[in-house]
């Protein structure tokens, strides 16, 4: 079973003075037992984009029902 989220995050990149603005629905491919935190999605963005999750910053987020 999966989970979808709707989430709106930017990514810093250090090397350079660039923002990247991302939004859209993010699923999980199994459902966490409770709603998942901004840390925990910037972890999980993070690791899918190849950045440091210091470099995400979430700006919003919500399950999808």
């Amino acid at each position: 079973m999966s989970a979808q989220y709707y989430a709106s995050f930017v990514v810093h990149e250090h090397d350079q003075e660039v923002v990247t603005q991302y939004c859209g629905v993010v699923e999980l491919s199994s459902h966490p037992r409770t709603s998942i935190g901004a840390r925990e999605l910037c972890r999980m963005l993070a690791s899918n984009l190849d950045v440091s999750s210091e470099d995400v910053e979430v700006l919003q987020w919500g399950a999808i029902h």
